[in-house]
């Protein structure tokens, strides 16, 4: 039952084929209940614990095609498939599902995560401005006979807030928190000394994509306004170039991933990735990649941030 209360604007369009349109000045009313804005705003906590928990409901839904129209779209996109700033292929801390071991060595890395994207506004000029929520734990492992050892296991939570300027240029900023740990395997088994390391950070990072060669250059600086134990080092920079994208028969598309990070933590040492892989199963930004990296410099690790290393990972991703 729909009844005429306090007015409250509401105009909201999930992506793709399905339409949710809730006529203007309504509110909804539910069995012995009214729900108008008043109530979202005293309760948001609860409201917010709704929105998560439909997500995967209302992703599952809506389309994966982001056409051209949305971009000229006044319409708020909930949970929108398609993302509008790149993901850094070669970046050994990505927020990402991945798999990878080590050709030269008995390590393992791998994580569980990525983000996800909950908002999208379009402005009448046509650019797009997506917030999000991301959180990834990576771990690293050591395969021995008849066990498996877990060394470390880094957290990274972000809230992505990211704009599209056009189908070229977009930024990406926002707020983001890293943690690095020691487990118990590293510290019983390896007998290695853990140290407290954490950063809060934000992001200003701008990307360019050269759509005739499929080719997408990134940079941009993290900001650690909170940082440990370095505690006068709040600087990394970061820049890089990925694409190609040539067709391999029926397969998939060859790509190739350049990713350069310059650490003040580290007297500006840098780790630099190097990534060529295929991609399988694309639906617009979203498929599976299986690649190999040469990784040298810096360890990614924050429990080893004064080492370096150099790996050969073989591994697979998903980007979700």
């Amino acid at each position: 039952m729909i009844t005429v209360d306090t007015p409250c604007y509401i105009d909201i369009v999930p992506e793709g084929d399905l339409s949710l349109e809730i006529p203007h000045y309504l509110p909804l009313r539910f069995p012995g209940r009214l729900i108008t804005c008043l109530h979202i705003l005293r309760n948001w906590p609860v409201a917010l614990g709704c929105l998560l928990g439909v997500s995967p409901g209302v992703s599952s839904l809506a389309s994966a095609q982001q056409d051209s129209a949305a971009l000229h779209s006044p319409a708020v996109v909930l949970f929108p498939r398609e993302a509008i700033f790149p993901k850094f292929f070669a970046d050994g801390s990505a927020e990402q599902f991945s798999l990878a071991k080590d050709a030269m060595s008995r390590d393992i890395i791998g994580s569980i995560g990525g983000i996800q994207r909950l908002f999208q506004f379009a402005h009448s000029s046509g650019a797009l401005i997506q917030i999000g929520a991301g959180a990834t734990i990576y771990g690293s492992f050591i395969r021995s006979p008849g066990q498996l050892q877990v060394v470390t296991a880094d957290f990274y939570v972000d809230i992505p807030l990211e704009i599209k300027f056009s189908e070229h240029f977009a930024l990406r900023t926002g707020w983001g928190h890293y943690s690095a740990h020691l487990v118990d395997d590293g510290i019983e088994q390896l007998h290695l000394v853990s140290i407290n390391y954490a950063k809060d950070y934000i992001p200003l990072f701008a990307a360019y994509t050269l759509t005739s060669i499929a080719t997408q250059l990134y940079c941009g600086i993290r900001f650690d306004y909170f940082t440990i134990p370095e505690r006068n080092a709040h600087s990394l920079l970061q820049f890089g170039i990925q694409g190609g994208d040539l067709p391999i028969w029926s397969l998939g598309h060859l790509y190739g991933a350049v990713d350069i990070k310059l650490r003040s933590e580290v007297n500006w040492g840098t780790t630099q990735s190097y990534q060529i892989g295929l991609k399988f199963m694309e639906q617009g930004t979203r498929g599976f990649r299986f690649a190999y990296t040469y990784r040298t410099g810096i360890d990614d690790r924050g429990q080893f941030y004064q080492n370096r290393l150099t790996v050969s990972l073989v591994g697979v991703y998903f980007d979700l």
